[in-house]
C-alpha cells in the first residue's frame, strides 16, 4: 500500500514546474547573450580556464599594439633622418663642385668672393638641416630638448641614443647624434665649410684642394651614417612585418577561445525557445485551477 506521505500536492507541482521553467529560461537567456555579443565567455564562471587564456592573450594583443606604435614612431624618426642626411649630402656635393670651380686660376676676386658666399649659404642650409625636428624634438640633438646646433654651428646636444622597442627584448636606436654624423667640435663639417670659404677668398689652389680633401673625409662619414640609418630602417621594417604576423596569430587564438560558434548557438537558441514554449504550454495544462481559485 502506497503511503500518503508521498502524495504530490498542487503546491509541490507548481514549485517544481516553476523551477524547471526558470532553468529553461535562464539557458535561453544565456544563449541569447552569446548570440548578441558573439562571445562564448560572458563571465569567469562560464569557462575559468578559457578566461585565464583570454586574459593572457589580450595582454599579448595589447603588447603587439604598443610595439606597433613604437615601430611607427621609429620609422618616422629614421625616415626624417634619412631625408635630412640625403639633403646634407646634396648640399656637400654642391659645395665641392663650387670649390673645384674656385680652383680656376682665371677667376677674379669678385668671382671668388661670390663662390665663397655660396659656400657660406650652403653652410647655413646644412645647419638648418642639422636642426631638423620630429614631433617637436631635434633628431640630431640626442636627448637634449631644443636645437642641436646654434647659428654658428656649435653643437648643443649630447651623444645619448634614443631607442625604441620594436620586438620583445629588442631595441633599435632611432636617432643619429650630431657629433657622430657632422663630426666633433673643431673638426666638424661646419668648420670644414668655413675653412673652405676662407681659402676660396684668400687662399691658393693648393690650400683649396686641402680644404676639399677635408670636406671629402667628412662627406664619407655622413654617407656612412646615412647607410646605417638605412640598415636600421630595414631592420625596423622586418620587425613591423613580424609584429603584424604575431598580432594576427594572437587575434585568431583569442577568437578561438572567446568567440561563439554562431551557427551552433543559433540552433541551440531555437531549440531552447521551442523547449521554453513547450514548457509554458505543458504548465498551463498541468496546473489546473483549484477549488480555492473558484472561491476567490
Amino acid at each position: 500500500m502506497v503511503s500518503s506521505n508521498f502524495r504530490v500536492t498542487p503546491q509541490i507541482l507548481a514549485r517544481r514546474t516553476t523551477t524547471n521553467m526558470q532553468a529553461t529560461l535562464s539557458s535561453l537567456q544565456q544563449i541569447q547573450a552569446e548570440v548578441s555579443s558573439q562571445k562564448r565567455i560572458q563571465k569567469p564562471s562560464d569557462d575559468p580556464v578559457g578566461m585565464v587564456a583570454s586574459m593572457r592573450l589580450r595582454s599579448d594583443v595589447d603588447r603587439t599594439a604598443q610595439i606597433s606604435r613604437n615601430i611607427d614612431d621609429a620609422t618616422a624618426w629614421l625616415g626624417t633622418a634619412d631625408n635630412s642626411l640625403n639633403s646634407v649630402v646634396q648640399q656637400i656635393n654642391k659645395a665641392r663642385d663650387l670649390a673645384i670651380q674656385a680652383q680656376n686660376g682665371t677667376l677674379t676676386q669678385t668671382e671668388r668672393d661670390s663662390i665663397a658666399n655660396q659656400i657660406d649659404d650652403i653652410r647655413q642650409n646644412i645647419i638648418g638641416l642639422a636642426n631638423t625636428q620630429y614631433a617637436g624634438r631635434s633628431i640630431f640633438a640626442g636627448t637634449v630638448s631644443g636645437p642641436a646646433y646654434d647659428s654658428s654651428g656649435n653643437y648643443l646636444g649630447n651623444s645619448v641614443a634614443v631607442d625604441r622597442t620594436v620586438a620583445p627584448g629588442t631595441r633599435v636606436q632611432v636617432n643619429v647624434t650630431g657629433d657622430d654624423v657632422f663630426g666633433p667640435a673643431g673638426a666638424d663639417l661646419f668648420t670644414n665649410l668655413s675653412t673652405l670659404s676662407t681659402q676660396i677668398r684668400t687662399g691658393t689652389s693648393s690650400t683649396i684642394d686641402t680644404a676639399v680633401t677635408a670636406l671629402d673625409t667628412r662627406t664619407t662619414t655622413v654617407q656612412a651614417r646615412l647607410a646605417d640609418v638605412g640598415a636600421r630602417t630595414n631592420r625596423v621594417d622586418a620587425m613591423k612585418t613580424r609584429n603584424g604576423d604575431d598580432a594576427l596569430s594572437l587575434k585568431a587564438n583569442l577568437s578561438d577561445v572567446e568567440d561563439v560558434d554562431l551557427p551552433k548557438a543559433l540552433m541551440d537558441m531555437q531549440m531552447q525557445q521551442v523547449a521554453y514554449q513547450a514548457a509554458l504550454q505543458t504548465t498551463a495544462k498541468v496546473i489546473q485551477p483549484s477549488l480555492v481559485d473558484f472561491l476567490k
